[in-house]
């Protein structure tokens, strides 16, 4: 399948006569949909991103408590250039993160001030157009990455068609997606196509050019800059060259930290990884009923172990060679299964694992993915409801207007040991879906590597 994506005679498949007209039905289908929801989502965190994007535009300022992600914050603030004549002022529009200070107080007066502005339902709208063209190019890239060659007419060709079109109709209709970019309004969507970008250029061969968009993608959100030594490690089959381009990968992050520290004093992501609060995402084994708190540091282990057998496999120490190149797409899902599989996140950030669902989707032929897929998305979706309550929905739904805060109770739905137990069955659920699609793939990928070695050769 990866070798038909790069053939003389790949083309893509919007280009492809017999399969054209589907792929518009889908695909309009999916602009349709997301331009129903355009004007119904909107939160404080869209706003407070816009706030701070907007001190950028218009007073060559920053936000000196907040510099991380700010390749995404400058997106904004060009965006907010852009648009700012269709918008009204735009000091009546942003709120300052104040509202963090009692999040469940604070969110429906402050949808209250947007909404009740006779330009709301076109701010909203306006807002999220970026993050839904981000949306849209991504499932471009992922479709041309998963079509094969137009001069193959055998039945492999027809699977992987079959296989594509999962993956698009997916992509088109993903719950994770839509509700990241369309109703919590939040920019996940920028990172997600910076790093399938990225994977488009690594299998066409240019890895220069990959490694410069995936250090873009570091700066948009930090996520990605674990795939750099993935890439490193399968890409190149030396040390200085994995090094050099790690470092080449890393250069937009490192630039972008040593502005922080000279406009803000503080290196952003780095200095924010000291709060645990920041990093308990990532630091939190996710059997436990509070994020944020003490946890076992199994995030750490399975990104360890990953990234042990990859280096291995480069410098010999066990199989038969380093992985072949042509697997650098399945050691980029691994990761990013390895990023959920033993860490907690809000809803809205499921988006970010929604690449590597389409390639399982499109390059697999295994059954359940989506339906695991679904599970993960249903125990984010309780395991939050009930630790923080219906605020981090109804204030998504902000463009419902005043129908939003009667949908669902603003508080905790149960408090105490039940909740507690709700929410660990939640997580539980979420766990071992995660595990559920990472765990097969990854005796998948050992098997389909010819050099993995007799001591990886599996019963």
């Amino acid at each position: 399948m990866t070798a038909d994506a790069s053939a003389p005679g790949w083309r893509a498949p919007f280009r492809d006569p017999r399969f054209g007209p589907s792929f518009l039905r889908w695909g309009l289908l999916g602009v349709l949909v997301r331009v129903l929801l355009l004007p119904v989502g909107i939160t404080s965190d869209t706003l407070a991103v816009y706030w701070r994007a907007h001190l950028i535009a218009f007073h060559g300022d920053v936000f000196e408590g907040y510099l991380v992600n700010m390749g995404s914050h400058v997106l904004h603030a060009l965006w907010l250039l852009a648009v700012q004549p269709l918008m009204g002022p735009s000091e009546q529009l942003w709120t300052h993160p104040w509202w963090w200070s009692d999040p469940n107080g604070l969110v429906a007066e402050h949808m209250t001030a947007l909404l009740t502005r006779p330009d709301a339902l076109r701010v909203v709208s306006l807002l999220k157009v970026p993050y839904v063209l981000a949306d849209l190019a991504a499932g471009l890239v992922l479709l041309s990455l998963l079509w094969p060659a137009v001069e193959d007419r055998d039945t492999a060709r027809e699977l992987a068609v079959s296989r594509a079109w999962r993956a698009w109709i997916f992509w088109m209709l993903s719950p994770a997606a839509l509700y990241a970019t369309l109703i919590f309004g939040r920019y996940e969507s920028f990172p997600v196509l910076a790093v399938v970008v990225a994977l488009w250029l690594l299998e066409r061969g240019h890895a220069v050019w990959a490694g410069l968009v995936l250090g873009l993608a570091i700066t948009l959100r930090t996520y990605p800059v674990l795939f750099v030594p993935v890439v490193a490690l399968v890409w190149y089959r030396d040390l200085p060259r994995q090094v050099a381009w790690s470092v080449l990968a890393v250069t937009p992050f490192a630039l972008t930290m040593g502005l922080n520290r000279l406009v803000g004093g503080t290196y952003g992501e780095l200095a924010a990884a000291g709060d645990f609060s920041f990093g308990g995402n990532f630091f939190a084994f996710a059997l436990q009923p509070e994020r944020g708190g003490p946890g076992l540091f199994l995030f750490v282990a399975a990104v360890f172990a990953l990234g042990t057998y990859l280096l291995g496999r480069a410098r010999g120490w066990w199989g038969m060679g380093p992985v072949p190149r042509t697997q650098v797409w399945r050691w980029l899902v691994l990761a990013h299964l390895a990023i959920f599989a033993f860490s907690q996140f809000s809803p809205h950030y499921l988006m970010w694992i929604t690449p590597a669902v389409a390639l399982l989707l499109g390059r697999t032929g295994r059954p359940g993915i989506a339906p695991l897929h679904l599970a993960q998305i249903v125990g984010v979706v309780v395991a939050q409801f009930v630790l923080v309550g219906g605020v981090i929905f109804t204030g998504a739904l902000g463009g419902l207007g005043p129908t939003a805060t009667t949908l669902l109770p603003l508080n905790r739905p149960m408090e105490g040991s039940v909740a507690d137990q709700v929410v660990n069955v939640a997580w539980t659920g979420f766990w071992v879906a995660t595990l559920a699609l990472a765990l097969p793939f990854l005796l998948a990928t050992v098997r389909a590597d010819p050099r993995a070695g007799p001591s990886w050769e599996l019963p």
